[in-house]
């Protein structure tokens, strides 16, 4: 006696519930494209608040650093600005002979003018923000045209630190330009420490 069995009948059923239509593989598709979008779109602004808050933190050791500068080495220094670029400057006093043996008279001359020149350290003497973020700065509730600072003469300093551990105080705004949903400010009242605070807005 011989048992009939429907295998064939069963793996035909099983062929056909097996694997995707064409259709169903591209709305899979479409559905994790519109999940990576609005993750994108979530986190992208968190990622550039983020870059911009480093560059700070950066910018802010830099300032503690040159200011230790001054006070260690008893020195006057002046940080130059442009909105996208710094430059550490060492003031120079034409009336120790210290400070301009070596210079030519055309540069003595100059530093009667603007008394002023790059620092040549042990620290950074520049940095450059990355292109998608900028400064603005504030002094005695003033914004300043950084054009000001630059003449035919040199450049001149923005910000003072003085070997007596005074500096200028000051309030520098960092944001990005493509997206004007956050404000970096970094600030100093002349004595303390400097202070870092986030403002975000609403889209």
């Amino acid at each position: 006696m011989t048992v009939k069995r429907n295998v064939p009948c069963i793996r035909s059923a099983n062929r056909a519930s097996s694997g995707f239509t064409l259709l169903e593989v591209m709305v899979v598709l479409t559905i994790i494209g519109m999940m990576l979008g609005i993750a994108t779109l979530s986190t992208g602004g968190n990622e550039q608040k983020q870059e911009a808050r480093q560059q700070a933190l950066r910018f802010i050791a830099q300032l503690d650093a040159y200011r230790n500068e001054a006070v260690f080495q008893n020195i006057d220094l002046g940080l130059a600005m442009d909105g996208q670029t710094t430059q550490l400057l060492k003031f120079v006093d034409i009336n120790n002979p210290t400070h301009i043996t070596g210079k030519t008279k055309e540069e003595v001359s100059k530093l009667k003018e603007v008394p002023w020149e790059a620092y040549e350290g042990n620290l950074k003497n520049s940095t450059e923000l990355p292109e998608q973020l900028f400064m603005s700065l504030m002094l005695e509730d003033k914004d300043i045209d950084f054009n000001e600072l630059i003449d035919d003469d040199g450049v001149k300093p923005a910000i003072l630190f003085l070997s007596s551990d005074e500096y200028t105080p000051f309030k520098v705004t960092v944001q990005n330009r493509y997206d004007e949903s956050f404000s970096i400010f970094i600030e100093g009242d002349g004595f303390s420490r400097f202070q870092m605070t986030i403002e975000q807005y609403e889209k």
